[in-house]
């Protein structure tokens, strides 16, 4: 697709000696201060005569530009037609840094497509969320309180934890999962009572005072979608596959996990998650990944290999790639 001439039966002795744009240097080109079109127009021609074939868009920390505006949008047609002009490529970058997904927090500053984390933690530390209790940071406070009994929809919608189940964890003496179950949330337990719970991802100064986007979610992705390359192409689509070659997207990822350092260990732990996971999972593979939750955390004993564990990571990688590459 992008490179047309690739067709052609024999390679062209001019083409190899004067290569066209698509087989020149496209550099990400920083915009990270107050931009102007007269600023922008004259490093294009700057590229030109280092020899690039084109740019890419891209708006770094310190643009003095507001994402995604109009303004923004009057720039990016300024260097599409200047490319165009000077027989260059005008790549486009759909994110305000990256990773691509959160759109600079115009995505995600509703809460219903914010990325979520599952979260395990010590039953005994999660009731330390009394918001009095000096024992908790300030983001535990808020990130333990399961108080309000919110359901999963309410939860979701206001951007808030909700509780998936408890536990009641026995290891053996290597630290294996000798027996798990889960219980009632106020139960009496034979081992140690973890809590499973769901929350977003915390806010940060990087997507603007948002978070980034759930990406295991189609309707999250497709809402990402209709804020940035729908609106390319309506500033620029005249130009996609001629002047506009393509979109680069950058580093769209999922939540990260964080296991225990040790199998007594007694602090927070997390895998990726989206509120939908346990019914796809279901549908998926027939059984319940709540029920199993232990086992992505704990070996199992007798030297046994989880099949869930192996499943619920195949899984995210399915939802993820459903989510954001085939949307």
């Amino acid at each position: 697709m992008l490179y047309k001439k690739n067709k052609e039966k024999n390679l062209s002795p001019w083409l190899f000696e004067n290569p066209t744009s698509e087989y020149r240097g496209t550099p990400f080109w920083s915009w990270n201060c107050k931009m102007t079109p007269e600023i922008l127009k004259k490093q294009i021609e700057y590229l030109k005569e280092m020899g690039f074939g084109g740019f890419h868009m891209h708006s770094r920390a310190g643009m003095d530009n507001a994402y995604l505006s109009e303004e923004f949008m009057e720039l990016v047609k300024a260097c599409v037609s200047k490319a165009k002009s000077e027989k260059m490529l005008a790549w486009l970058y759909d994110e305000d840094r990256w990773p691509s997904g959160a759109a600079g927090g115009l995505v995600t500053k509703d809460p219903q497509y914010r990325a979520r984390i599952l979260y395990l933690a010590p039953a005994d530390r999660v009731k330390l969320a009394d918001r009095y209790n000096n024992k908790l940071s300030a983001k535990e406070k808020i990130l333990f309180d399961l108080s309000e009994e919110l359901s999963m929809a309410e939860a979701i919608r206001e951007g808030k934890p909700y509780f998936i189940a408890a536990y009641d964890i026995v290891l053996d003496e290597n630290g294996c999962l000798a027996e798990y179950s889960t219980v009632k949330r106020n139960a009496r337990v034979k081992g140690t009572k973890w809590f499973a719970f769901c929350a977003t991802q915390e806010m940060r100064d990087w997507y603007n005072g948002y978070c980034y986007l759930d990406t295991l979610s189609r309707t999250a992705v497709r809402k990402f979608i209709e804020v940035t390359h729908e609106a390319y192409k309506k500033a620029c689509g005249d130009e996609f596959d001629k002047t506009v070659p393509a979109i680069f997207t950058d580093e769209p990822q999922f939540t990260h996990e964080k296991n225990l350092d040790f199998p007594t260990d007694r602090t927070l732990c997390n895998l990726a998650w989206t509120p939908d996971f346990p019914k796809t999972y279901k549908k998926a593979y027939g059984s319940d990944i709540v029920a199993a939750i232990p086992e992505l955390f704990w070996d199992l004993a007798h030297g046994k290999v989880s099949t869930e564990r192996y499943r619920f990571h195949d899984h995210l990688c399915e939802r993820f790639t459903e989510a954001f590459s085939a949307e």
